[in-house]
């Protein structure tokens, strides 16, 4: 999907995942930058990313840093050169740490209210709120370390299945 248009079906991809990603608070074009990210099999250069897509390369990078401080781009450099490539990282955990933390700092809010002088039901609604984002919390958090095992368990059967895996599992 290096510079020519995207089909029919890469255009409504795109579009469907900006849609998709509007309400987490992403703009278009980080949505549909992700989504080209996903389709492709190499990391994209800014340049191509820009073309690909019929965006201005100072959009296309402001999107692409967007993905990258959420953690759904991976920024990665040339050596000896000056490009930078974006690609989509092996974990796909991404704004999802951030929200988990977000989920702890709203715990320990509510649990810092229960020594205020407040009506029963303002206390018990403080508490299920608690409760709730402490298991909200705990979700992200194993589909997270579920993940990141999955991912790791992946990795290590590529090596099995490359050359040098191959001939390492013959030698033992």
């Amino acid at each position: 999907m290096s510079n020519i248009k995207p089909s029919e079906q890469d255009e409504a991809f795109l579009d469907a995942m900006a849609m998709l990603m509007a309400p987490w608070g992403w703009p278009r074009p980080v949505g549909r930058i992700y989504a080209y990210l996903l389709l492709r099999e190499e990391p994209a250069t800014l340049d191509e990313i820009a073309a690909d897509l019929g965006m201005s390369k100072s959009n296309a990078s402001v999107a692409a840093r967007t993905l990258e401080h959420c953690g759904s781009a991976r920024r990665q450099g040339e050596p000896g050169s000056r490009r930078i490539f974006y690609s989509v990282p092996a974990e796909f955990s991404g704004p999802f740490v951030a929200k988990a933390e977000l989920l702890e700092r709203q715990v320990r809010m509510f649990n810092g209210q229960r020594g205020r002088a407040v009506p029963a039901a303002v206390a018990e609604r403080f508490d299920r709120l608690s409760e709730f984002y402490t298991a909200m919390r705990a979700a992200i958090e194993g589909v997270i370390a579920g993940q990141a095992g999955s991912a790791m368990r992946s990795a290590a059967a590529d090596e099995d299945e490359s050359p040098a895996g191959k001939t390492a599992s013959r030698a033992v």
